[in-house]
């Protein structure tokens, strides 16, 4: 009855000890987990080993947290919440102050009022910052309107994000991996001693051949007689427009704006001689009995790359009696930024107005008021204004690999072997 009683007790127990080493090496809160992360692109597979490309152990999707329990240079191995295990580059995570930063700018950009609405020609990447090589979080298919945020311009050759947390540094040896060391270098046969210089050294330097120059003197002379180098003129950097938008899903980010297409009727968009159209507003409806409905609009656009929104603007109305499109009022060589403001139609306001910030001469930016009333523009008010904080100067600096790296435990061969025991366990249930 006692050995009958101890076989079931011990059936028992090594099921019930198997559930807990797996519960205590699963999650990204266990003893061994070195930080916590976030997963920056939209979706990205999780690799088992690193060696093995296509070894994919689950699929990660944007804001998903995991615990970092090893780090390879720049690649983690990371732990999810379902204690599934593998390897991430360490530039595809962001660390919790990125991620809460991200959350902001996201809540910022919902908030946000359009600039107009915006189809692409092929899907397009939406990235978290303007940077060609930052995640890309989402995606807008083709011919699927987007809303216009803002603008902005960056360098085309800028630096990777993340680069400063790529550096590794190799970490200092504990003292038992010393002794080792110097145990396995005991064995190897002594270094020889360096020759010794010869007594008179200091005579054989000193002296000089008749008819030559020291080794000093000839590299003196053949520094006067290299020509004079120009400096050469430093490249311009290569600016590129980026475009803040925002998808029907509350999806939001960086596009670039080259690859934008504003959503603006064509016998509209063919008078804009060549410039980009930044932005676009609906200034009302008019009935043409022979073309339908048709609206006035407003517009900004853009000669080139500039550090503001739009260097003019017009103003469209329809002439029911030409039945086209003519220019009421047109503005060039400004300096403006968005947001630009349309007011809602009021039936009880004669005309639409709408608001433009400008920098005028004396540098000062000017929020500007406009009354259009049909088939005129009138300047109705001007004021200073404030911009506030836009919420995109910072960059997500991503995941620290060195101070990563300082907290890995140096573990003995048995801690090893306890760990690899754990993982055996959870990756058998």
């Amino acid at each position: 009855m006692h050995s009958q009683g101890a076989r079931a007790s011990s059936r028992i127990t090594l099921p019930l000890l198997a559930l807990i080493l797996t519960f205590a090496g699963c999650g990204p809160h266990s003893e061994d987990v070195l930080g916590e992360a976030y997963v920056a692109p939209g979706s990205i597979n999780l690799r088992r080993e690193l060696a093995q490309r296509n070894s994919s152990a689950t699929v990660l999707k944007h804001g998903d947290r995991v615990g970092i329990v090893d780090v390879r240079r720049r690649f983690v191995k990371v732990r999810t919440a379902k204690g599934v295990e593998g390897w991430i580059d360490s530039s595809q995570l962001l660390s919790p102050a990125d991620m809460e930063q991200i959350r902001r700018e996201h809540e910022t950009a919902l908030a946000l009022p359009s600039e107009g609405s915006a189809t692409v020609y092929e899907a397009l990447n939406i990235h978290i910052e303007p940077n060609r090589q930052s995640p890309a979080v989402a995606k807008i298919p083709e011919a699927v309107p987007v809303a216009v945020l803002a603008h902005r311009i960056e360098p085309k050759t800028a630096a990777p994000p993340h680069a400063s947390s790529l550096i590794f540094e190799r970490p200092q040896l504990s003292r038992r991996q010393r002794k080792e060391k110097q145990a396995k270098n005991a064995y190897l046969p002594p270094m020889p001693p360096p020759p010794k210089p010869p007594d008179n050294w200091q005579e054989l330097s000193a002296e000089r051949i008749d008819g030559s120059s020291s080794t000093a003197d000839l590299a003196a002379l053949r520094e006067k007689s290299k020509p004079i180098a120009k400096e050469e003129p430093k490249k311009p950097v290569v600016m590129e427009d980026w475009s803040l938008v925002r998808t029907k899903n509350g999806e939001t980010g960086w596009v670039l704006t080259r690859n934008l297409t504003m959503s603006i009727p064509d016998e509209v968009a063919q008078y804009a001689e060549g410039k980009r159209i930044s932005s676009y507003f609906d200034l009302g409806s008019i009935n043409d009995e022979e073309k339908g409905v048709k609206h006035n609009w407003l517009w900004t656009t853009s000669s080139a790359t500039m550090p503001y929104d739009f260097d003019g603007w017009r103003v469209f109305l329809w002439n029911r009696r030409r039945h086209r499109y003519e220019t009421s009022y047109r503005e060039r060589d400004v300096e403006g930024y968005f947001p630009v403001r349309v007011d809602p139609a009021d039936p009880n306001t004669f005309g639409r107005t709408f608001q433009l910030v400008m920098k005028d001469d004396d540098g000062k930016l000017r929020r500007r008021s406009y009354l259009f009333d049909g088939v005129r523009v009138h300047l109705t008010g001007k004021e200073e204004y404030h911009p506030g904080a836009s919420g995109h100067d910072e960059k997500p600096s991503g995941i620290n690999i060195n101070q990563l790296q300082a907290k890995i435990p140096q573990q003995g061969w048995m801690r090893r072997q306890w760990n690899a025991f754990k993982r055996r366990i959870g990756a058998a249930d």
